[in-house]
């Protein structure tokens, strides 16, 4: 089933083309049910949970989308695993195109006498939801974003196919909005979307990789200097090889650590995978650069587009230095 979706996707934003628009792949994505790959089938899913979702995100980072998927699955994982009364209405609503935004970066929020406090970075498309979905060890709640006490500004990066956000509160009401979880639940369903969060940036890194490096391929068989292909010297090949085995490795233990989600490493191995992603897809998109020439510095050319959206995902989740120390506290405290 998940080969299937993933052949879906693939054919769907191929369609669409590299870099497609937030307008035209949230739409398509929506029509198309991806928002329901996770969902249990007794909630009207296709059950498929997050190695189903992951097929989704890597071939969203192969076409380098723009639409906001990743914060919408947030939001549609933190409803259902909740116990809120109006769950399956909730679903409808958001299964429909009702876009709930999410950070892709450390959420630091607190709750006092009702109201929220902190801020949230790297919001995609802050400005279209009515909603943000807030999660620590305090709270798991949805706050509405157009009241009294939200700022919303919009940051300025290299990586124009997403538009992000920071979001400041400052004594925001939660009335309007939906608490999901607190305490001791709040706590453990922050982990659940925080390991979620951390797969799907692993699972786009390396579909992204694979990408990036395929067109390298390409060009370095079609491209000659000397009258030959440019694929046929040595030290290309030994490049692509050296490419190709760095992806693999990456591919392996993303896969490895999506079997193991169900015991007490999820966390660490959801870390670890994003890691080596993220780091990977950066030296894919920086030699793939190199070996297209001068052409892939140029505007028309795609290679931009995926070394700058490599750029950042290095920086989404907790943050290079923060991945690399908990990692490290975790093999040694093994």
């Amino acid at each position: 089933m998940i080969e299937e979706l993933k052949d879906a996707a693939h054919r769907a934003l191929t369609d669409a083309g590299v870099g497609a628009s937030e307008d035209k792949t949230w739409p398509l994505l929506v029509e198309l049910g991806w928002l329901l790959v996770a969902l249990p089938e007794d909630l009207g899913g296709i059950e498929q949970g997050l190695p189903g979702a992951c097929a989704i995100y890597g071939e969203l980072g192969r076409s380098v989308a723009a639409a906001p998927y990743l914060p919408a699955m947030l939001a549609m994982e933190a409803v259902t695993q909740s116990g809120i009364e109006d769950r399956d209405s909730w679903i409808e609503r958001l299964s429909g195109g009702e876009y709930v935004a999410a950070p892709l970066a450390r959420c630091s929020v607190r709750v006092k006498g009702g109201a929220l406090s902190g801020a949230a970075s790297a919001v995609q498309a802050a400005d279209t939801a009515e909603h943000l979905l807030v999660f620590s060890d305090e709270i798991v709640a949805m706050a509405p974003l157009k009241t009294k006490g939200v700022e919303i500004v919009p940051r300025i990066t290299w990586d124009e196919t997403r538009r992000l956000f920071d979001v400041r509160l400052d004594g925001a009401a939660l009335d309007g909005g939906v608490v999901l979880a607190e305490g001791d639940a709040a706590r453990a369903l922050s982990r659940r979307l925080t390991v979620h969060r951390d797969f799907a940036l692993a699972a786009e890194s390396v579909g992204a990789a694979n990408a990036m490096f395929e067109m390298t391929v390409e060009y370095l068989k079609t491209r000659k200097q000397y009258g030959r292909p440019l694929a046929m010297f040595q030290a290309l090949k030994h490049r692509c090889a050296d490419l190709k085995m760095q992806i693999s490795a990456a591919e392996a233990l993303l896969q490895d650590s999506l079997d193991k989600l169900d015991t007490e490493d999820a966390l660490t191995m959801g870390r670890m995978a994003k890691q080596l992603a993220a780091a990977t897809y950066f030296t894919v998109a920086e030699e793939a650069v190199q070996l297209h020439g001068g052409i892939a510095v140029t505007k028309e050319h795609a290679c931009h587009l995926y070394l700058k959206r490599a750029l950042l995902n290095q920086h989404l989740g907790e943050g290079v230095d923060r991945y690399e120390l908990d990692i490290a506290a975790s093999v040694l405290g093994a």
